[in-house]
């Protein structure tokens, strides 16, 4: 029995259009500012602070941290930490994910943005203070775990954030 009305046939050119229509739509909801936010493009290891942006919701790759983003334009700049040096401090969105190894040592009162330092490479007997979460007039921002290697010898609590006393050995 057929029904009246007309038939949708699936012909390859009905395909490739509606293909064309799911990129385009992709496109527009996970914009890229370059091929070079391409993820292909960040798999080899820039310096040190290179920054590029990404689409507002996509993933931040391996290595890299989000810094800044733009609601407007629909994309976020991230910026590479890979190779920094002993207590390299970078500018970060609040609560972001960093690479391992970097730790929460100061918020912005609006929790928008905070700042993270680098623990890798550390001389024996080193001491650091790292804030475990801080809750500011714009909200609550997440510490990052202990880095492998340090030992927790002390935490506290001043008027905004608890905090830890971290020791490499």
């Amino acid at each position: 029995m057929r029904r009246s009305g007309t038939s949708v046939r699936r012909t390859p050119a009905r395909i490739r259009a509606l293909a064309a229509g799911v990129v385009t739509l992709a496109a527009l909801l996970w914009p890229t500012a370059a091929a070079s936010a391409s993820p292909t493009a960040l798999a080899a290891d820039p310096p040190l602070g290179t920054q590029t942006t990404i689409g507002l919701y996509a993933p931040v790759p391996a290595g890299w941290a989000a810094i800044a983003q733009n609601q407007a334009t629909g994309l976020k700049t991230i910026e590479f930490l890979g190779g920094a040096p002993y207590l390299a401090r970078v500018a970060v969105l609040a609560n972001t994910t960093v690479p391992a190894g970097w730790v929460l040592v100061a918020v912005s009162t609006d929790a928008r943005t905070s700042q993270v330092a680098y623990l890798g490479g550390a001389p024996h007997g080193a001491t650091v203070t790292a804030d475990v979460g801080c809750t500011m007039p714009g909200g609550r921002v997440y510490g990052y775990p202990v880095p492998a290697g340090w030992t927790i010898v002390g935490s506290g609590v001043n008027s905004v954030c608890s905090y830890q006393n971290l020791r490499y050995p």
